[in-house]
Formats: structure tokens, sequence, C-alpha cells
């Protein structure tokens, strides 16, 4: 084994670069945290020159190859700063941007000079002063004033842009760097003895930074998947967002519930309980929706809007739809009425093919299913009245005979959006269907048009044993 392999500069070298390779690795869509990814592995190269004695080599180009290390490492370091001041819109941002920038000069200057001092002076760059501090009088005159100014600098943006409103998060790992530089950077001053452990407490201080950072992104993952179905969430989990971002065409079911009279119930009753009445019935919808393999797409106001075989395909997503709209129809009523209130429920349900997948808008992404089910649902959900399931075509074919279903055939309707009359069928259960259903009064708007003739007509019963 090479000697160097078993010295503090190998391992060292070895850590700092490997935990910005990672970091790069596990976070590539963050371009924001691109340049302290490069700015550790290229502190971690540096340190690989120390363990295999490359920066005190004859070669006068592995000198100068070890100060661009040191000084890029440095660039690096103050762009990522830089790039987080950029997400704060405030003045303290725009005035630590400058500062950035003013440091990145003086770097860039330091740099230039590092190289001119190792090409004209090369014994002296590359012989280090005994003691703790490995430079010479003349290079404290020389370099301390640009780098330490261009460090004063950047300290004092740091400190600008957290007393202005940037991301939590990254301002954890903004503090943490702001403590681990003055160790990460302490190579070019320190003697070679003491540099593996000032690198080793620097790392371990932006590491401590790093986990924070982690854990509160995490925690805004996990708060964030609610919003999500928990279908989505899952293919996101096991087959990655590129999955539910690949738009396709597929076969599906739609699903549609609205309220009847709920509009009145808002206007009369407190905002509290109508949200308190909402929430109710979306946990009921939801729990329905979730023991079928339902994925709840939308919910606006008091509809509801569920897809079944999006985004996890299903073989059975028409009979799925079916019978889920049954139960959802068995056990919403009760909770309405629970809660004291008089209203009805509607259900539209459709099937058909439908491009499903993630759409960008506003700066934000959006999973969504546009196609003729998605349209016909609607249409069918209006036309329900309060404790009716209206269904299409294939719909209804999809349900099998011991599924004991009442399938009412109707008169075809014309439909806002399709060229042809649609074939419409009702659903219930047996019991439902043995329950003479009450005609609700047409709106009071229809006698001033012209009549209150109902737009319902009268069903053909076909039922299914």
């Amino acid at each position: 084994m090479m000697p160097a392999f078993d010295n503090a500069y190998f391992v060292m070298g070895l850590l700092t670069a490997g935990t910005g390779a990672v970091y790069f690795w596990a976070d590539r869509a963050n371009t924001i945290g691109r340049p302290l990814a490069l700015s550790l592995v290229l502190i971690g190269l540096r340190l690989f020159m120390d363990a295999f004695g490359l920066d005190e080599s004859d070669n006068p180009l592995f000198p100068l190859v070890a100060t661009s290390l040191e000084s890029v490492s440095i660039l690096a370091g103050i762009e990522w700063g830089l790039r987080i001041g950029k997400t704060a819109k405030v003045a303290l941002a725009r005035a630590a941007i400058g500062l950035f920038r003013a440091a990145q000069i003086l770097v860039l200057v330091y740099w230039l000079m590092s190289m001119g001092y190792v090409h004209f002076f090369p014994e002296l760059a590359t012989a280090d002063s005994p003691g703790f501090f490995k430079v010479r009088s003349i290079e404290w005159a020389i370099f301390a004033p640009l780098l330490g100014t261009s460090m004063l600098c950047g300290a004092i943006a740091i400190g600008l842009l957290l007393r202005s409103r940037i991301d939590k998060a990254e301002a954890i790992r903004l503090r943490a760097l702001f403590v681990a530089a003055p160790f990460l950077i302490s190579g070019l001053v320190v003697s070679d003895l003491y540099i593996p452990v000032t690198i080793a407490i620097g790392l371990l201080i932006y590491l401590s930074g790093t986990l924070h950072y982690l854990v509160i992104q995490g925690q805004r993952g996990h708060f964030m998947s609610q919003f999500l179905s928990p279908e989505v969430a899952r293919v996101v989990r096991s087959e990655g967002l590129s999955k539910v971002l690949q738009r396709e065409r597929r076969p599906l079911s739609v699903v549609l519930c609205d309220l009847r009279g709920f509009t009145a119930y808002a206007r009369e009753h407190d905002s509290g309980k109508v949200v308190n009445l909402l929430e109710r019935y979306y946990n009921v919808v939801g729990e329905v929706a979730s023991e079928y393999g339902g994925t709840i797409k939308d919910h606006a106001g008091d509809g509801v809007l569920i897809l079944v075989g999006a985004p996890l395909p299903l073989k059975d997503h028409a009979r799925r739809a079916a019978l889920m709209s049954l139960e959802i129809m068995r056990r919403v009523p009760p909770v309405l009425s629970e809660a004291g209130a008089n209203l009805g429920l509607g259900i539209g349900v459709a099937t058909g093919k439908a491009t499903v997948g993630a759409i960008r808008g506003a700066g934000r992404l959006e999973y969504v299913a546009v196609g003729t089910p998605v349209n016909l649902a609607a249409r069918l959900c209006s036309r329900a009245a309060g404790g009716e399931i209206l269904a299409d075509d294939r719909t209804q074919a999809a349900l099998r005979p011991d599924d004991a279903v009442v399938v009412s055939a109707r008169e075809p309707e014309q439909l806002k959006g399709f060229p042809e009359p649609v074939p419409v069928y009702s659903l219930a259960t047996p019991s439902e269907a043995a329950e003479p259903r009450r005609e609700e009064a047409p709106p009071w708007w229809q006698w001033l048009l012209g009549g209150a003739t109902s737009r319902r007509h009268k069903p053909r019963r076909r039922k299914r044993s």
C-alpha cells in the first residue's frame, strides 16, 4: 500500500471530496447548492495533493495546480452565498450580492498574484516557515490584506442575508458555513501538521448544518405530500417524480361528486360551520376512494373529482368506479344529516381514454387528466338529482351480475359538448331502487323561462341479478 493512503491528508481528502460529490449526486436538481459541492470537492483534491506530496514537487506545474484549487474552491463557496442572495428580493440581499461580488474579485486578484509568486519565486512558495503558521512575513504582507478583505466582505454579506428573507433551510447551512469557513481555509496559513484537524472541524460544522437542512426539507416534503393524493405520493416515492411527470393516454374512469343545495347552505350558515361540513364530507369521500383505488384529483368547493386508473393503472377501473359511487352515496348522506345539513348528493361516472400527467403553470406542477371521460362525468353529475348516480354506457357495462346493482336505462340525452345524444344509466342498490324517488321541484327561474317541465325522463329499469 502506498504511504499516502494511510495518512491523515488522504483520509480527510477522501471525506471532503466525497461529501461534495455525494451532496451533488443526491440533489442534482438544486442549482443553488452546486457551487458549494464543487468547493468541497476542490478542497478534497487539494488535500490529496498534500497526501502525495505533489504541492512540494520540483515540477512547477503542481504548485500552480495547488494554488488554483485553493482559489477556485474559495470562489465557488462565495458563489454559493451569492446564489442564495439572489433568492431574497430585498435591499439587504442586493447589498449582500454586491459584497459577494467584491469578495470574488479580491479572490481573483489573490489567485493571479499567487500564480505569479509561484512562478517567479518557486523555492519560497513551496517551502513552509516553521511554527504554527507556515506563511512568511512577506507573504502575510502581500496576501493577507487581499484574502482577509475578501473573507470580511463575505462575512458581512452572510450577516446581511441572515437578516433578510431567505429560505430557512438555506439560512441554516449558511450559518454553518459561516462558522466552518475559517477552519476549511485554514490550510492556507497553518502548519501542515494541523491542517487535517482544522479541516475535520470545519467539515463537521458544515455537516451538522447540512443534516439540519435535510431534516427541514424532509419535514417540508412530508407536509407537502398531504396536498397530494396517497396514490400520487406513493408513485413519487417508489418510482420517482419523473413517473408522475410523464404524460400518457390511458383508459380510466372518472367519478365526480357534487352537493345539491350547497350554495344556499353556505350563504345561510357561518363559514366555520361550512368548512367543518366540507372537511367531514371530504374525509368520507377520500376514505371510499382509497378503498377502491381511486385518486382524489380535485376538491373544488362542494365538488370532488376522483380518478380511477390513474396515476396507477387498473384493469377493472370502470367497475371500481361504479361500486365506489354507490358506496359514496351510501356513506355521505348520513354524514350530512348528522351535521344538520339538508343537502343532496349527485354523482356522475364516465369511462374512456384520457391524457394524464403533470403540467407546469404559474411556477407549480399540477397533475391533470384531460379527455372525454372527464367532461362526460361533469355533464352527468350536473344532470343527477340529489341521491342519484348517473353513468355512461361503458361504466354500467363493466358491472357483473353478482354486483347486485340496479341499472336503469334512461332516454339518451343531448349533453353540451357532445354532438350526438348520449346513453345515460342510473345506478342504485336494490334497496335504493325499491324506494320511490321524490322528484325535486324545478328551480323558480324555469317558470320564468317557459314552464316547469322537468329535464328528467321516465327511466327504463333493467335489473342486474
